[in-house]
């Protein structure tokens, strides 16, 4: 998980500058800027959310996953027996709503926002255990899985599907002489 992290983190953002910034020096050999207002900028996610944080910029193409994401896609994953498609940092992203959500709440103690993140922790529970029943069912099927099938995955499931069926098969091998 954490190499999915760390490669999701330096994937390369747009973001709008919403007022000047001067060189802001991140550590000793990592500096940003200087940027005008109005500038677009394409950064690494980590270098681009330090502007953000900071009121410098917003996000032009990433958005916090919702609540209401989370329904859409249980909603999709119900009646169909295949894996549904899901982008392939989904579970990265998640993973980054809810720490900023959770940081964001330590700062700001917040009624709605405990109540947001639980909230998303649970349908993503639901998600987690609907989806990882697929892959579990995927990887105990005889024979080889279409490539289609896999694109449905994330990286993290394509990566826990792979060590599944490792598994399994070793597990059989054991008895089939």
């Amino acid at each position: 998980m954490k190499d999915f992290i760390f490669e999701w983190r330096n994937q390369p953002v747009r973001i709008r500058l919403v007022k000047d910034c001067e060189i802001l020096e991140i550590s000793d050999d990592e500096k940003l800027g200087p940027y005008k207002k109005g500038d677009e900028v394409k950064l690494p996610y980590w270098e681009a959310k330090i502007l953000v944080k900071q009121n410098y910029a917003q996000f032009l193409d990433f958005k916090p996953i919702q609540p209401a994401d989370l329904h859409k896609i249980l909603y999709r994953e119900l009646p169909k027996s295949q894996l549904t498609p899901i982008d392939p940092y989904f579970y990265v992203k998640i993973h980054e709503t809810l720490l900023e959500l959770t940081e964001q709440n330590k700062k700001n103690p917040d009624l709605l926002v405990l109540q947001k993140i639980k909230k998303m922790k649970s349908l993503l529970r639901d998600v987690l255990s609907r989806r990882f029943y697929k892959l579990l069912r995927m990887a105990a099927a005889t024979g080889k899985v279409s490539s289609e099938m896999l694109e449905n995955c994330s990286n993290e499931e394509r990566e826990l599907y792979e060590s599944l069926r490792k598994i399994l098969t070793e597990w059989e091998a054991q008895f089939l002489i």
